[in-house]
């Protein structure tokens, strides 16, 4: 009876965490950036160095061989056009990528 009752709590412990799990995935959501005057890998460690510290912002992956940055942020915390601000105030032009909007991942 014991181990029974110990299977069924463990079952339902592993169900909310999987429940709290998707709820935190859907916030999530993700836009491609071209980014003017990104060159070297100087312009690569700065912009992954400071987007980080923005407010809401999860990951960034930047691609200087197509001048894009890939950014995954927190929508209930910022958006696309204050992630475009940011890159402006470090001193590269951003703008959403061609045939790229801000998707939700889930």
């Amino acid at each position: 009876m014991k181990k029974i009752l110990i299977i069924a709590l463990s079952l339902l412990m592993l169900t909310f965490a999987t429940n709290a799990q998707n709820k935190k995935n859907s916030k999530i959501s993700e836009v491609k950036l071209t980014v003017s005057e990104m060159h070297d890998d100087h312009c690569k460690q700065l912009i992954e160095k400071n987007i980080p510290f923005e407010k809401g912002i999860k990951d960034v992956d930047v691609n200087l061989k197509d001048s894009t940055v890939v950014v995954k942020y927190d929508n209930t915390k910022t958006d696309a056009e204050k992630i475009i601000a940011s890159f402006k105030k470090l001193g590269y032009p951003a703008e959403i990528a061609k045939n790229a909007e801000a998707t939700n991942k889930q």
